[in-house]
């Protein structure tokens, strides 16, 4: 069957190649939590690949939904001029003001109204598929009444006519548990966003709670995310170690893998602090580098706390390395968390093949090991990390992803 990405990083992998024709999404946001930019980004994934978009807005103006999908890198200007975007008002009335929109709606407080003015729509939209973003349930219910979400199942039906895709957005507040239970029933698929507070830092999270088609709803698998501007919806990993024995190139590494980096250097040599960025393939990751020296062992394990994946380097040329590392991992209280072995120095003469680094090193299977080499080490400069191979680099990174996510 046919299928709409969204280009939200791991959703639409969790819907089974993204979202699909006649149905509704909800982004079920708990309060504090936005769900507009997720709408947003598939948005402009949708309007990017040809389709048209219908979007109703019923708890702002269409006017501050375009000043915040500018907010975040986009601009829906060059689609509006060639009517591939059309906004259903359904606010103006709410707040007795004149819409300045094509369609609107005369009393917003009645979904019927709102369900003929919808149909009406799909007039302009042409014979392609459309997607339709309401916003947003809880003001439907809050101005509407409660029985306001059963129209819902009319505009499924007219979606199936129209060939249309509903994204729904939703706060949950405190409902009555009937209307809840409602909104699951009727919906095809459910992306719910949380946070969770760990001390005093606030992680934000997605889950796929339910997907009416072949997806992936395994109970516990959270998705951590945060919204940047510009860039949307990325996955957010807070915390990457990357660690190894002396000279084995963990600064190489951070600098080569990030958009930016820093390094903190005490009498010509890195003595802890790699610190970079990476925004890559729809994730945003802070990498933190150790330093390899065994005198800096007594803070492994603090800059070790609260990672979420460790790529260990290890020096190919250097067997007498490897029973470091795996020190180093157990000291940074690295163990059980996802691992992936960089094997640097790879094209150097006398470099470890993976096979031989594993079983030196007793690694089970299923810890990728993956070698990188410097891209040309005549360009080295004295005292700055050489730059790693981009390509092996993404490799290491993607590997690491898919075990973390």
């Amino acid at each position: 069957m046919k299928t709409y990405a969204t280009s939200i990083p791991r959703l639409d992998e969790f819907l089974n190649g993204g979202l699909r024709p006649y149905t509704i999404t909800i982004l079920w946001a708990y309060p504090g939590i936005e769900n507009a930019p997720f709408a947003y980004q598939a948005l402009m994934e949708r309007l990017e690949s040809g389709d048209t978009c219908i979007y109703i807005n019923q708890s702002k103006m269409s006017s501050a939904v375009e000043n915040e999908i500018e907010h975040y890198g986009w601009s829906i200007k060059p689609y509006k001029e060639n009517e591939k975007i059309f906004f259903l008002d359904a606010y103006s009335s709410l707040i007795n003001a004149k819409s300045e929109e094509r369609f609107s709606v005369k009393n917003s407080r009645d979904p019927k109204e709102i369900t003929k003015t919808l149909d009406n729509v799909f007039d302009f939209t042409g014979p392609g598929h459309t997607l339709v973003i309401y916003d947003s349930l809880s003001t439907m219910i809050d101005h509407c009444g409660d029985n306001s979400i059963d129209e819902l199942r009319e505009w499924k039906e007219i979606f199936k006519e129209k060939n249309a895709t509903g994204i729904f957005l939703f706060t949950e507040w405190q409902y009555d548990k009937k209307i809840l239970n409602k909104l699951r029933l009727i919906s095809d698929a459910i992306v719910q966003l949380k946070a969770i507070e760990e001390k005093v830092i606030l992680r934000e999270f997605f889950i796929v709670s339910k997907v009416n088609w072949d997806g992936k709803t395994k109970k516990g698998i959270s998705v951590p995310f945060k919204i940047a501007a510009p860039g949307g919806v990325k996955v957010y990993i807070p915390k990457i170690l990357v660690t190894g024995a002396y000279n084995s190139g963990k600064s190489s590494f951070v600098h080569s893998a990030s958009t930016r980096a820093v390094s903190v250097d005490r009498v010509g040599t890195t003595i802890a602090l790699d610190h970079g960025h990476v925004d890559y393939a729809g994730f945003s990751v802070d990498l933190f580098g150790t330093p390899g020296q065994e005198r800096f062992d007594p803070i492994l394990e603090l800059l070790g706390g609260e990672s979420l994946g460790v790529i260990a380097m290890v020096d190919s040329t250097n067997p007498q390395s490897l029973i470091r590392v795996k020190t180093m991992l157990e000291k940074s209280k690295s163990v059980g968390l996802p691992v992936v072995i960089a094997a640097n120095k790879a094209d150097l003469e006398g470099a470890m093949s993976p096979d031989e680094i594993r079983e030196k090193m007793s690694l089970p299977a299923e810890i990728p090991i993956i070698q990188v080499t410097a891209e040309d080490l005549s360009k080295v400069k004295e005292g700055e990390p050489a730059k790693l191979k981009e390509e092996q680099v993404h490799e290491v990174l993607d590997a690491l992803f898919n075990k973390i996510v």
